[in-house]
């Protein structure tokens, strides 16, 4: 808890779990959190081993932060906490990151059938693109193109999130222009419905 107990520091950790990120891109991913104590808060990730501050190689060539070998450990704890933080209703005007949003999804994966298809869905958030691949036993979240995907969906966290959890549907959303799919719909249509709050 000295290493990571004290506020924020999980939710950086939590930015950095699918890849290295700039400054500023930890900024827009926690718009509560001033500069001066993300600058804080990552000089004490540092100094405990669980963030390190390195530079990108070409072509990209930044100044990013990532996450040590340590720092990724604590990805389960943090599957964790989510899957416990699901059980109460997140408030009105709550906001959920992407890379918070990503997190959920391997929270609270939970296909009905363990004869999930193999299926890989292509999720274009803002400038994010993420690839989520399903399976019988577990779902695998990345950041970036790997894949051909079977489906891709172009929306917001917001969005996705009604479409999982409330009776908002695909066709409804997309009818609004809020979501575009390309692809298989019927794979998109199964996707939605392997992510369950726990009961």
């Amino acid at each position: 808890m000295d290493a990571v107990g004290e506020r924020w520091a999980l939710l950086i950790v939590r930015e950095l779990i699918f890849g290295p990120k700039r400054f500023r891109d930890l900024r827009a991913g926690l718009p509560q959190l001033s500069q001066n104590v993300l600058s804080q808060r990552l000089r004490d990730l540092e100094e405990n081993g669980i963030v390190r501050h390195t530079r990108l190689g070409p072509p990209v060539s930044a100044q990013v932060y990532q996450l040590t070998d340590r720092g990724r450990e604590l990805e389960p704890t943090l599957i964790a906490l989510a899957r416990w933080g699901a059980k109460q209703p997140a408030p009105k005007d709550a906001q959920m990151s992407t890379d918070s949003f990503m997190l959920m999804l391997k929270a609270l994966y939970r296909p009905q059938s363990p004869s999930v298809p193999p299926t890989t869905v292509r999720l274009h958030i803002a400038t994010d693109t993420i690839e989520v691949e399903v399976g019988p036993a577990a779902v695998d979240v990345t950041r970036g193109a790997t894949a051909k995907p079977d489906v891709t969906i172009t929306s917001s966290v917001a969005v996705l999130r009604e479409v999982m959890f409330t009776d908002r549907t695909l066709e409804s959303a997309a009818e609004a222009g809020d979501l575009d799919l390309t692809g298989d719909p019927a794979a998109a249509a199964h996707f939605f419905t392997l992510f369950r709050p726990p009961d």
